[in-house]
């Protein structure tokens, strides 16, 4: 993604007055290298651009935060420290050296447009280091974003990673703000006691994290509104987003809700289109006239419409059955509770199909395990739990990996070609190819 300098200019929160007055353009001629398109390659627009850019790090030096640690270097906390390195002095940590000498060279870790753009085209205030707790010392900012494993034991998100954490960074820095984006159970941060943690999640989609950042659908802010540190956090992420997105005040336990019914709410809308989608097959009947017939109900909308095998990756899940725990005691939660039970008879339901169209043998071949189109994450894909189930009936599967077998050996190989979502490259076998993606196959 390349920032106009339009985009720049409303970023900073400055007039076209302004501008020209920092650039010492003419309003008019300013304005003419804003709208114009001919004026890209000009040295006037690269001039402008420059000098709004500078004018970015001095305003933001206004704010009392100078220095950020970010611990993990997933979508979150890689996305997260690109954005704040454009006017902070960030440090990402990893226990990944790899990832760790990725993030110095400037190599994306995974798909995403915009940081590989970012590491490109932007001067980043960014370096990324193995974990150090001399990395804890006089940061203004330690944010925290470290997978939350469910807990099959207690049946919510295991914290301990994060509550050791904060204990170790207290023993070295009693006064920084910590900022949590683990996706934590309802409870856990005002669990820790600490009047500097606060709880401030994402919503980011894998393949888009950084432009999730940059253009936040909302920004919440868990913690006390009259502390601070708390304040001076909510101003540095306003300041970071491009669409002045509303700020939301509230508790660290309304924060925590947010961020877990804003996911489950997801997973609902996919097993709701998935049963859908399934009593369409049932019925011999074509889904996508029903799906585009109900979606444009604007108060349901035409988005998160398209069937699948079910909600998969390592958000959802996981989130999901935490709420669900936590609903356990309210008598009447029947809805969320039954949308992992919803989730599992999709998967169960599908394999039964491909084990009927099969006869019962034959050979299914697994030509992508990502469930995102725009992804290249395979952490506990949908489609994984199909192959499982096809496998305890003894189907054979095989996968597709270039490095192994060409992409026309696989096409022969398969008697069905399993994927979540169509891909161009199996137009010249379709009639092996077997999808529940109504938009994109067609």
């Amino acid at each position: 993604m390349d920032m106009t300098l339009k985009d720049l200019r409303i970023h900073k929160g400055l007039t076209q007055i302004e501008a020209s007055r920092i650039c010492n353009i003419p309003l008019r001629t300013y304005k003419r290298i804003e709208s114009s398109v001919t004026y890209l390659n000009n040295p006037k627009y690269q001039y402008a651009f420059e000098l709004l850019d500078k004018y970015v790090v001095n305003k933001n030096n206004e704010c009392s935060f100078n220095s950020a640690l970010v611990i993990g270097a997933g979508y979150v906390g890689l996305s997260i420290s690109v954005l704040l390195s454009q006017y902070l002095d960030v440090t990402v940590i990893d226990i990944n050296k790899d990832k760790v000498d990725c993030v110095n060279n400037r190599e994306p870790l995974f798909k995403d447009k915009d940081i590989e753009d970012y590491f490109k085209n932007k001067r980043l205030r960014l370096t990324a280091s193995l974990p150090n707790k001399e990395l804890y010392k006089d940061k203004d900012i330690i944010i925290i974003a470290i997978p939350t494993d469910f807990n099959k034991e207690t049946g919510l998100l295991d914290t301990s990673g994060i509550s050791n954490l904060v204990k170790e960074i207290r023993t070295i820095n009693k006064h920084s703000l910590i900022v949590i984006k683990s996706t934590c159970y309802v409870g856990f941060t005002d669990s820790l006691n600490d009047k500097n943690v606060m709880f401030s999640p994402e919503f980011l989609r894998e393949g888009h994290a950084l432009h999730d950042n940059l253009y936040p659908s909302r920004i919440i802010i868990g913690g006390d509104k009259n502390n601070k540190k708390v304040k001076e956090y909510a101003k540095l992420m306003q300041s970071c987003s491009l669409n002045r997105a509303k700020t939301l005040y509230m508790s660290t336990k309304e924060a925590e809700a947010v961020k877990l019914f804003s996911n489950t709410y997801l997973a609902m809308r996919v097993a709701y289109f998935n049963e859908l989608d399934s009593f369409a097959m049932n019925h011999d009947i074509d889904a996508k006239s029903i799906v585009e017939g109900v979606s444009l109900d604007p108060r349901i909308g035409d988005y998160y419409n398209n069937p699948s095998f079910g909600y998969g990756g390592y958000c959802l899940p996981k989130d999901t059955d935490s709420l669900i725990t936590q609903m356990k005691s309210i008598s009447n939660s029947e809805l969320i509770s039954s949308i992992s039970h919803s989730n599992q008879s999709r998967k169960e339901m599908i394999a039964g199909d491909i084990i009927n169209r099969l006869n019962g043998h034959g050979v299914v071949g697994i030509y992508s395990i990502q469930s995102k189109k725009d992804s290249d994450n395979k952490r506990y894909a949908a489609i994984l739990d199909i192959v499982s189930l096809l496998k305890d009936r003894n189907i054979n599967v095989i996968y597709y990996q270039p490095h192994e077998m060409s992409l026309d050996d696989f096409k022969k190989q398969s008697d069905i070609i399993l994927v979540n979502r169509y891909h161009p490259l199996l137009e010249d076998v379709k009639e092996k190819v077997y999808t529940r993606d109504l938009f994109l196959r067609d």
